[in-house]
Parts: structure tokens; C-alpha cells; sequence
């Protein structure tokens, strides 16, 4: 991925391209998978133990660790013995398959999702770390799961699933205890992370949190975003070497998706909305318009302040204000670094 989108202003120099190995760059090899919960009995305690677990104690970690490195050969000799060590369960391929892919197919990195009693509630998070036996589970009034096979989880996101996008609806109803829903890949990113590149593609995801119905006007002023963009860059001379054609994908009731290849006018499309959300501006429908100096500042902020056309101004900041665009939490790393760098260029 390549932008030659940099300028320098007011002794401040901003090279995108060296901001490519700075950013969120999700591995393209990992998968997705769906965790049950035993009926939601479990939930809660993944959550505060940081862990995920697959049941039949009796197959130990090291049983696993030596079977044979084909999956064929070690799913024949796990039947085995799984038949001498539970032999009231007569069909032991499904079981032997579903701790098979619990050893062997999940990965560190791998993205995990949990669901609650009746799936009312997800839980979203990264696997940190290899498969690991816990001899003596604790079991008492606030811990009840018993399964020793266990991998460590970096949760990073709590929800209820009626706020997830539709089309993540239909991910539920597997009743596998182990799912690979690496399909819903693309809508699972975007709901764990709101700015990151993946196979050399930027996303950047504003998440919409309003509860009322979006009027088609509100939508509409987010386009005052854009032109903002696109005069601040003819006013202080950037020159990009093409157009951007974004790819925009809305998912009621909050995602708004915007992919591109080239990062340099969607990393300015985060930058400004970070300020219209937070430090910048805000639109107050009694004051009118508030200029705050204590976001990012400097530059787009006092081209908002100075130069820009007061009415697209007014037309973002409402956007930003009626369809309560949360501030997109990954841009702050790269606020920071941009600071460093440029910290670091005038020490130098």
C-alpha cells in the first residue's frame, strides 16, 4: 500500500507513506471462530478468567501433543482412544473432530467469539498464546467450568448481539461447540477495530450510536466531511497521485465502512472526524458552533477555526453530533505518532 499524499505546514511535515508500518495491519491468515458457552453457563466466567475450554478431561494436552502430525492419522488413533476412555459415547467422530480443531486448527491471533444464554449477549476477543491444561480448575460458588483444556483471550469487545450488523445475525445459528465463521470475517474486523489495514486494504469505521431513525439529510452531511477534505487539500497544496474511490458499506443499526487502497485522504477523513467527535468541534443546536482547542489542534483545527466554508463546517459537525459518531479509537496511536515524528524532526 503506497500514498504519496505528505505536505508541510506551519513546520509540521506529515508523510502518510511512512505511517504504512505504523498501522493496525491485521494478519490476512487468521481465522474466526464461534465458541459455545455451554448454553451460556460459561460465559461469564471466560469473560473474567480470560479464557476459552473444551471439555473431555480424560484426552489430556499431552495425549494431544503426541499424536500423529497428520490430521487423518491422529484423528483415527484420538477415536481409539477416545472409545477406551469414554465408552458410553458411541459416536466419538464428532467430539474427536471438535477437540481436534480446538488443539490444532485455532492459532494465536485468531479472533474468538462467545455467546451468552439464548446468544442475548457476545463477547469478542484475540487468542494470546498456545493451548494449556489447567490441573486443578477451581470450582466453587463463582466458578463452575471443569474443562482443562484451555487457551488465554484478549477480550475486546462486550455487547448485546441485537446491536451487531445484520448480516452477523446469521452467524448464530450454528450449535456447533466449534465454528469457523471466518466468512464473517470483514464484519467481525469492523466490529473490534475502526481503523487497520488488511490485505493492503485501509478501513476506516465509524460506528453510529444514535437510537433514534437517521433522517436522510444527516446521512447526506456526512459528504460535508469529504469536501472539507478536499479544500483543506487545495488550500494548503497536497497533491495525492490519484483520486480515492471509496467503498462504503452501512450496516444498521451503526457501522459505516470506509475501505480504499490508498491511505493518504482516508487517514485525513479519520484525523478530521476525530476532531469534529472530540477535540475539535461541536455542534451545539442552542450555541451553534463550538471550536475547542484541546483535541489534535494545530493545523485542521485551525483550518476549521479560519478558513473553511462555515456551512460545510456546521453541516459535518451536525453529522458527527445527530448520529453520534463515536471517535475512532485508533486513530489516537496515530495521532501520537505523527506527534513523535514531527517532535523528533524538530529536535533533529
Amino acid at each position: 500500500m503506497k500514498s504519496k499524499l505528505y505536505f508541510s505546514i506551519q513546520m509540521e511535515y506529515f508523510n502518510f507513506e511512512d505511517l504504512v508500518g505504523d498501522l493496525k495491519n491485521l494478519n490476512e491468515e487468521q481465522k474466526y471462530w464461534m465458541v459455545r458457552t455451554m448454553g451460556g453457563a460459561y460465559y461469564g466466567e471466560f469473560i473474567r478468567g480470560n479464557y476459552i475450554a473444551v471439555g473431555y478431561n480424560n484426552i489430556s494436552l499431552g495425549d494431544l501433543q503426541h499424536l500423529p502430525e497428520t490430521d487423518n492419522a491422529a484423528k483415527e488413533v484420538l477415536k481409539a482412544m477416545f472409545h477406551h476412555r469414554y465408552p458410553d459415547i458411541r459416536n466419538s467422530g464428532y467430539p474427536v473432530a471438535q477437540i481436534l480443531r480446538f488443539a490444532r486448527d485455532i492459532r494465536q491471533g485468531d479472533v474468538v467469539i462467545i455467546p451468552s444464554s439464548g446468544a442475548s449477549h457476545v463477547a469478542i476477543g484475540i487468542i494470546d498464546g498456545n493451548m494449556y491444561e489447567e490441573n486443578t480448575p477451581i470450582i466453587d460458588d463463582e466458578h463452575h467450568c471443569d474443562f482443562k483444556k484451555r487457551r488465554h483471550i484478549k477480550w475486546r469487545y462486550f455487547g448485546r448481539r441485537a446491536t451487531l450488523p445484520p448480516a452477523l445475525q446469521l452467524m448464530f445459528t450454528s450449535r456447533h461447540i466449534l465454528s469457523d465463521v471466518s466468512n464473517y470475517a470483514s464484519y467481525i474486523d469492523s466490529v473490534i477495530h475502526d481503523c487497520y489495514v488488511k490485505e493492503d486494504v485501509m478501513n476506516l469505521v465509524l460506528k453510529i450510536r444514535t437510537q433514534k431513525e437517521v433522517s436522510l439529510d444527516d446521512f447526506c452531511d456526512l459528504k460535508a466531511v469529504s469536501l472539507l477534505i478536499d479544500d483543506f487539500c487545495q488550500n494548503y497544496n497536497i497533491s495525492s497521485e490519484a483520486p480515492l474511490n471509496m467503498k462504503v458499506q452501512m450496516e444498521s443499526p451503526g457501522w459505516l465502512r470506509l475501505s480504499t487502497k490508498g491511505i493518504g485522504k482516508l487517514l485525513l477523513f479519520g484525523l478530521f472526524t476525530t476532531i469534529l467527535t472530540g477535540g475539535g468541534v461541536k455542534f451545539n443546536k442552542k450555541d451553534g458552533l463550538d471550536i475547542y482547542t484541546n483535541g489534535i489542534g494545530g493545523i485542521i483545527n485551525d483550518y476549521l477555526d479560519r478558513k473553511a466554508d462555515r456551512e460545510l463546517v456546521r453541516a459535518a459537525a451536525r453529522a458527527m453530533d445527530s448520529l453520534q459518531i463515536k471517535t475512532p479509537e485508533d486513530m489516537q496511536p496515530i495521532i501520537e505518532i505523527l506527534n513523535a515524528k514531527n517532535e523528533g524532526r524538530r529536535n533533529y
